[in-house]
């Protein structure tokens, strides 16, 4: 091990470390349990920081471990996007009685897997990371013992993620049994059955993780039983994680002399399923939580809609994957910020003469999730298609337009009940996760209106 080993690894370390100083403090210091929120944010910003720091080399630990555009990109935004989740639990674990370190730890544990996905050399590095990505969600789903079904649903997630873990370690096996190697490079020199099925259990078993149909079964019942501040960052980190190693999976079998199947119809196929029951799904929704979970599983349509066009499209996963994350805490930050930890749509009525600034920024995110101008995410959405376009999927680009209009009509519903007469569920007053909404709403629209310094910094991301 040598100091440029340790630097590439840095941001790995700085959240791992952040995790466990916050547990050996905890036993220690009998401190206000939004501290440790606070000190978590501190520890999730300074691992983002830490991507900047040079560190004199491509890879670390013998190729297994990367430092490029891509891994540089995600550990920034997954940085980023933990701290804003651990801001909104600031007073939201005091509210709901949630042992605070333990939720910042378990957040910081998950945010280091998913940077190591998406630093990841080789499978077994994938594999950790997945693993580490994928325990403390398990712990976290399960955390809520007020809510019900938690533990059901904590269960039934630990299940079938174990069961896509053995599927994901299964095609580790194959592969290694097809080339002698567990290198991702080495998926490009597949051409036996052993090693196409081995491919294939990869691609299921981060399918999974990234909440892809038909993978997508533990993802509703997770995101509803989990504290809102765990699900926004479920929602978004464990996406970032499972699409790096997707797509440097895709790197490799579709690159310059590789011999494996394509895999992008496969990705096109599960990228159409997705949008469609995810939307469908949605329409019929009541629960406010529940509706952003299909939200969120068809916004996973649309990544890998530009995912099946492959690696020449990572600069427009990356603008969206920025996109996505701003209006997913945005939009469980405004639950956060109810009474309810799981309200239903009716339960929005006269919030917005509650708080109309809160409203408003619930009706950029809204239109911002829709697809519509001038938010970012209307040109994330045209960057994900025109990707598509160029890879001769114009089909596939119809189907999301058609699944765009759908989604309007359930994130319209929920802007209108905000606008319809009645108390309804009361609203907190300004709080460190209304600032985290209103910023998160204030990225989305300047993004929308001004977007070229994001396009510049995306271009050098590529998987």
């Amino acid at each position: 091990m040598t100091a440029s080993d340790l630097l590439v690894a840095l941001p790995v370390l700085v959240l791992a470390a952040g995790a466990c100083l916050v547990l050996l403090g905890d036993l220690l210091v009998h401190a206000d349990g939004r501290a440790w929120a606070w000190v978590g944010a501190a520890f999730a910003l300074a691992a983002a920081v830490c991507t900047a720091i040079p560190a004199g080399a491509d890879a670390a630990f013998a190729g297994s471990v990367r430092r490029d555009g891509a891994s540089i990109f995600v550990a920034a935004l997954v940085g980023a996007t933990t701290a804003a989740a651990l801001l909104l639990a600031v007073g939201y674990v005091r509210r709901m009685a949630l042992p605070a370190a333990e939720v910042t730890a378990l957040t910081l544990f998950s945010a280091s897997g998913a940077v190591l996905m998406a630093s990841a050399g080789d499978l077994l590095v994938v594999f950790i990371g997945l693993e580490l990505l994928s325990l403390p969600l398990y712990a976290l789903t399960g955390l809520m013992h007020a809510a019900p079904h938690a533990d059901e649903s904590a269960l039934k997630y630990f299940l079938l993620g174990a069961a896509a873990s053995a599927v994901f370690a299964y095609g580790i096996a194959l592969v290694y049994a097809a080339t002698g190697s567990i290198s991702i490079g080495a998926l490009g020199g597949i051409s036996s059955p052993v090693g196409l099925a081995g491919i294939a259990l990869l691609l299921a078993g981060l399918a999974f993780k990234a909440a892809l149909v038909p993978f997508h079964f533990w993802a509703p019942d997770a995101y509803v039983s989990a504290p809102t501040p765990a699900t926004a960052f479920m929602a978004v980190v464990a996406k970032l994680g499972a699409f790096s190693a997707l797509l440097r999976v895709g790197a490799a079998i579709t690159g310059p002399g590789a011999v494996a199947v394509d895999w992008r119809a496969s990705v096109a196929v599960i990228a159409a399923v997705t949008l469609v029951l995810a939307n469908l799904a949605a329409l019929g929704q009541q629960s406010l939580k529940r509706l952003l979970a299909y939200s969120s599983i068809a916004h996973a349509g649309y990544i890998a809609v530009a995912a099946s066009a492959g690696v020449v499209a990572s600069a427009a996963i990356a603008f969206y994957l920025v996109v996505y994350a701003a209006l997913t805490l945005g939009a469980f930050g405004i639950i956060t910020l109810l009474e309810n930890d799981d309200p239903r749509i009716d339960d929005l009525h006269g919030l917005a003469r509650r708080r109309p600034l809160l409203v408003v920024a619930l009706g950029v995110i809204l239109l911002g999730l829709t697809g519509l101008p001038p938010t970012a995410g209307f040109l994330a959405k045209v960057y994900v298609f025109e990707a598509a376009m160029g890879a001769q999927l114009a089909w596939l680009v119809v189907l999301g337009v058609l699944a765009s209009v759908v989604s309007a009509a359930y994130y319209l519903r929920v802007l209108f009940a905000c606008l319809g007469e009645g108390e309804g569920e009361p609203a907190r007053g300004p709080s460190v996760g209304g600032s985290v909404v209103v910023i998160a709403a204030l990225a989305v629209l300047v993004l929308g209106i001004v977007p070229g310094p994001l396009l510049d910094a995306v271009q050098s991301v590529r998987f």
